[in-house]
């Protein structure tokens, strides 16, 4: 598939510019947020991890396509030691179970909301195209994000077009 469209550079060029700051908050006000937001980004940011390491060792910008999109989505209130800690979680359940098993199961718990598998699907591109290059394997993740959560070739090529 040809994710390398416009719209999906403006959207990884845009998660690559300067993130939010961290709002300031009580301490337990703090953590019980993160944790919230956490819960909700998790998926999402699993796919892009998923499709992130599809091709082995990530590249620099591909890190920080990363972070980048965790902060813009949390709307920074998600801590470093958050963000390593999810992605330490990712990268066990990837290597226990496999990536293609690990996006079979993003897939069935996206599945009933099509707005948010069709958010999976762009960021997973956002990180396929983050190093300007899109491996084999990285497409191969893609496709496997594309049949597991539900989304037609019609739609696919929408969102690769639309983006904003």
């Amino acid at each position: 598939m040809e994710i390398n469209s416009c719209a999906i550079r403006r959207l990884r060029d845009h998660l690559l510019a300067d993130p939010p700051t961290k709002p300031s908050e009580s301490c337990a006000g703090a953590v019980q947020a993160e944790a919230a937001v956490i819960r909700r980004l998790e998926p999402f940011a699993e796919t892009m991890y998923l499709v992130m390491m599809a091709d082995g060792e990530p590249a620099t910008t591909e890190l920080q396509a990363l972070n980048a999109a965790l902060a813009v989505l949390s709307d920074g209130q998600i801590s470093q030691a958050a963000i390593d800690s999810m992605l330490n979680g990712f990268q066990e359940r990837a290597s226990n179970e496999g990536t293609e098993a690990r996006l079979w199961q993003l897939g069935v718990h996206l599945s009933a909301d099509r707005d948010d598998r069709e958010t999976a699907f762009s960021l997973g591109a956002v990180m396929a195209l983050a190093d300007d290059q899109v491996d084999v394997r990285e497409n191969q993740a893609l496709n496997w994000v594309q049949e597991y959560f539900g989304l037609s070739d019609r739609r696919v090529s929408e969102i690769l077009q639309s983006v904003d």
